[in-house]
């Protein structure tokens, strides 16, 4: 067992190796049964598989070649293709053919028969010695499926639904012999299925003669929309059964017999039952010694280029899923920037329409708060000259505090508050969407616990609720603004002029006093004399100085409420800028935070995940180019 062939040298240890390594490829590329996408490419089952090739190629106890038959349905002439090869037509035992003919009566309930011209143990065994078991190379063993056990479903007419025992069979079996009627099973139907191309050593039979098509033109134009990622077509065969049937009855009805002959000639030939023996032959080494150690080694290439294909079936599918992961997150992404991008039009901008404008454009909705309210408040402050100041001076504060509180931004409040229940429902929305997300992509690593469990502590964390305060922060703190410094600041200028229109009331009383005094005491220039003031000119200076403090006062206080209305244009235009922050941190950090954060985690598993697939399709193809090197020389 050094070497697998006499006539082209192969080392066994290149097989075992490049069988290691396609061993060692499967967990990463294969998912477990319960998340393969279909029975054909669990990771169980090729493990299973390569493990038996690796002891088969191994051991060293001859063992026949395997062959499982499947027919599709009860239509299909399974048991009759079996029986037309198995039978021998010539014998003068008549128990011999018997035995094969009711095989299935005497196993019935059974869901495979295996048919061994050699001692095999076991309950569902049937010993046949016929020659067509023997004449190959290497002894032949077919277990035979039950078509009460391996019926499957065309309601759908997409795909057969076969059973993981069957399936397990066929991969496992050295050749499948796949039968169909194509009158009862769409050819192209079953093609779909790529259980019968993962083999390499498949042969489909359908049970027709038809001369309308030829093999070659049935795989043009049938096979085009083959799965990517299998072997090719199998060989597909045109064979008669149930004419094959009456050929081995017309020999044993009278083999003497010429006509009996010629009948037996036409129907055999006419049957192409031969094409299957070819078939088999074309797979199974030659009488070449060593044969049997080729022919596993054969079968061991076969099963690793099975292997390699459901890899590349399965990359396939994680690429796929992949680009549907990308797709839906791009899409997530736009209905994201979407929501931001309505946001600050609907919740702080109008049509201008609803004020019977006809210009159409949007207006800000803050600006026009903020100069309704400040139309309200300017009553108030109209109301408050100088001469109502004076008397009112401290209550200055308490007056335009009250103002303020009443007229600033009151409408705007309650449309926020509008406003956040429709951002609640926009936050539901998008956090739902998430998940549907996730869930339309059940398969590792786009939904895993761990991003599931991190999605669910953001939405439950304590700041994750819009409440609705939520944008109601940005007007609180302004109008405190408003009232803690340029309320305070006009308050105290109220206060400093009436103190300085009354220090100059004050002093112009006190020079016409003087110069009035005396002139009262009849010194004739008065008090003021001294300076050159008669006591007329200090009246006339006293009354001048107290009219200059009122107007002092006046100036004074007009200039104060002006300041303090550019500190109102200034706070509002804040206002404006703080509620946009506002509503840009609030979509972020809770309306659309969960979304955003599983858009973003995906897109990282995204490049993760393609950096890995990759990898596997790069060394996927080292091995499948190592393969072909091993089978050129084998051949």
């Amino acid at each position: 067992m050094s070497q697998l062939s006499g006539e082209n040298p192969l080392p066994r240890h290149e097989i075992l190796t490049l069988l290691h390594k396609t061993t060692a490829l499967l967990p990463r590329a294969l998912a477990p049964r319960t998340q393969a996408g279909t029975t054909t490419d669990s990771l169980e089952l090729w493990r299973d598989i390569l493990s038996a090739t690796y002891d088969d190629l191994l051991s060293k106890d001859p063992r026949p070649a395997n062959i499982a038959v499947y027919g599709i349905d009860q239509w299909s002439g399974a048991q009759d293709l079996i029986t037309a090869l198995l039978e021998e037509p010539l014998t003068s035992d008549v128990s011999l053919n018997e035995q094969i003919r009711t095989r299935w009566q005497r196993h019935s309930g059974q869901a495979q028969l295996t048919i061994s011209s050699i001692p095999v143990s076991g309950t569902s065994i049937l010993h046949a010695s016929s020659s067509f078991l023997r004449q190959f190379s290497v002894p032949l063993q077919i277990t035979e499926l039950s078509q009460t056990h391996t019926s499957p479903s065309f309601e759908n007419q997409t795909s057969p639904d076969i059973d993981e025992q069957t399936s397990d069979i066929l991969l496992q079996a050295d050749i499948a012999i796949v039968v169909c009627n194509p009158v009862t099973t769409p050819i192209s139907v079953l093609l779909r299925n790529p259980l019968f191309s993962r083999n390499p050593n498949t042969i489909l039979v359908l049970s027709s003669t038809s001369s309308g098509f030829t093999t070659e033109s049935l795989k043009t134009h049938l096979l085009r929309p083959f799965p990517e990622g299998t072997l090719g077509s199998p060989r597909i065969l045109f064979v008669d059964p149930s004419r094959a049937m009456a050929a081995n009855e017309a020999l044993k009805s009278d083999f003497q017999s010429s006509a009996s002959v010629q009948r037996y000639q036409d129907n055999f030939v006419g049957s192409r039952v031969s094409t299957v023996t070819a078939a088999l032959k074309e797979l199974i080494p030659s009488n070449a010694e060593p044969s049997e150690a080729s022919f596993r080694a054969q079968t061991s290439i076969a099963h690793i280029r099975a292997a390699l294909s459901a890899c590349q079936s399965s990359l396939k599918r994680a690429r796929n899923e992949m680009d549907g992961v990308v797709v839906d997150v791009c899409t997530l992404k736009a209905r994201i920037e979407e929501a931001k991008v309505r946001a600050q039009g609907e919740v702080l901008s109008r049509s201008s329409k609803q004020h019977s404008s006809k210009s159409g454009v949007e207006s800000d909705v803050v600006a026009d708060a903020v100069q309704r309210a400040g139309k309200e408040v300017k009553t108030v402050m109209d109301r408050l000259t100088w001469w109502r100041m004076a008397w009112r001076v401290d209550e200055i504060s308490l007056v335009v505090t009250q103002a303020v509180n009443r007229a600033w931004c009151r409408d705007l409040e309650r449309q926020l508050i509008l406003q956040t229940g429709r951002l609640s429902a926009l936050q539901q929305d998008m956090t739902k969407s998430i998940f549907t997300l996730l869930a339309a992509h059940p398969n590792p690593p786009f939904n895993s616990v761990v991003l599931h469990n991190s999605l669910r502590q953001l939405a439950a964390s304590p700041s994750f609720p819009v409440t609705p305060q939520t944008l109601m922060y940005p007007i609180i703190t302004r109008r405190a603004q408003i009232i803690e410094h340029p309320t305070t600041r006009l308050h105290v200028a109220g206060q400093r002029a009436v103190l300085g229109m009354g220090g100059g009331i004050a002093a112009g009383a006190g020079v016409s006093w003087a110069g009035w005094y005396g002139w009262l005491t009849g010194s004739g220039e008065g008090l003021l004399g001294a300076v050159g003031l008669d006591a007329g000119t200090a009246m006339g200076v006293g009354l001048l100085g107290a009219v200059m403090g009122v107007r002092w006062a006046v100036g004074k206080w007009e200039r104060s409420k002006r300041r303090w209305w550019e500190d109102w244009n200034r706070v509002g235009e804040g206002l404006g800028r703080d509620l946009r922050v506002s509503l840009d941190q609030t979509m972020s950090d809770k309306v659309l935070v969960v979304a955003s954060s599983g858009c973003d985690r995906l897109s990282d598993l995204v490049v993760q995940r393609k950096g890995e697939l990759e990898e596997l399709e790069e060394e996927l193809d080292t091995l499948k180019i190592a393969l072909d090197t091993l089978e050129q020389r084998l051949k």
